[in-house]
């Protein structure tokens, strides 16, 4: 028992030994620092030569790198000047080895020139020789040449036009005008007419190009199938401004439905240069929803130079 309470004074007094002497190492290095600050400052910075951890010096960076970037740059510059091919040099591609840009689409093609007269006249031709051959139309046994059929529907159509104006005065001239086409072609030209809009879709713009230029064409004077100016005025202004009209048109194929909605707006602002809007018919309203319409389908080859057409109208027309 003696020895083992005459070990721990010792321990205690070796860890205060230690303390002090810490304490005291301390102590000399301080006032030493406050004394000597510049010896202590050499000594400290001569300490990692010392013990071996010198720092290498950093590394600069080398500009032959960029200098011989500038060269190639340069001797590029000097080989295309002079079109040969300097030693070393960097070639740059010339126009003939670049490739082509994309020929001009959507709205940067070009608007088609107007068809003059004798182009309308031949494409109706054309077209109507064409019908001629039609195994679609042996069907309707016909007693006489497809294109004297469809001249007599068109004088047919001339002689009972539509009421136009004040149509809502009375519900029986609103129904007449539903049935228009009923009631003067008969159900069996409605059908025939039907099932050649259904074959001649693709078709269908070249044909109403070629008629809105024959009707509008000055003296043009077709041998086939034409509508008079007046007559074309009468109808557009029914397809756009009645209830029979539109009622019509909405139970019509999209492209048929925009088609005659386009060209009845063209025919009747040539009525406005003419002075010859005898029905007084305002489409400033109506240009902008047909924008949207054949801006959204996918029915119409020539979109593109229908909304260009109908924006120049939009300027002439603004709405009231």
């Amino acid at each position: 028992m003696k020895n083992r309470k005459s070990r721990k004074p010792a321990k205690k007094l070796t860890l205060q030994s230690l303390a002090l002497g810490c304490t005291v190492l301390a102590a000399v290095l301080a006032g030493a620092w406050v004394l000597f600050p510049t010896e202590i400052e050499k000594a400290m910075q001569q300490f990692p030569q010392v013990v071996g951890l010198e720092q290498k010096p950093a590394q600069e960076t080398s500009p032959l790198p960029i200098l011989k970037q500038e060269q190639k740059t340069e001797t590029a510059a000097l080989s295309t000047q002079s079109g040969e091919e300097l030693p070393g040099s960097i070639q740059l591609p010339s126009a003939a080895t670049q490739p082509a840009l994309p020929a001009p689409t959507g709205a940067d093609k070009p608007a088609a020139p107007p068809m003059t007269c004798s182009q309308a006249t031949g494409s109706l031709r054309n077209f109507v020789e064409g019908l001629e051959k039609k195994d679609y139309l042996q069907d309707f046994k016909l007693k006489q040449p497809v294109r004297k059929h469809l001249e007599g529907l068109k004088d047919k159509l001339a002689a009972k036009p539509p009421t136009v104006v004040r149509e809502t005065d009375d519900l029986y001239t609103v129904i007449a005008n539903t049935a228009h086409f009923f009631r003067v072609l008969g159900k069996d030209n409605i059908r025939l007419l039907k099932t050649l809009l259904e074959h001649e879709q693709g078709g269908l713009e070249n044909l109403a190009n070629a008629l809105y230029a024959a009707s509008v064409g000055p003296d043009c004077q077709a041998d086939t199938v034409q509508l008079p100016f007046s007559m074309a005025y009468d109808y557009s202004v029914f397809f756009l401004n009645t209830i029979g009209g539109r009622s019509y048109l909405f139970r019509r194929a999209a492209r048929v439905r925009l088609l005659i909605n386009y060209y009845a707006l063209l025919l009747i602002d040539e009525a406005a240069n003419r002075n010859l809007n005898t029905h007084g018919t305002d489409i400033s309203g109506l240009i902008q929803p047909l924008i949207q319409e054949i801006e959204a389908t996918n029915q119409l080859a020539r979109k593109e130079e229908y909304v260009n057409r109908l924006r120049e109208l939009a300027e002439r027309h603004p709405v009231r």
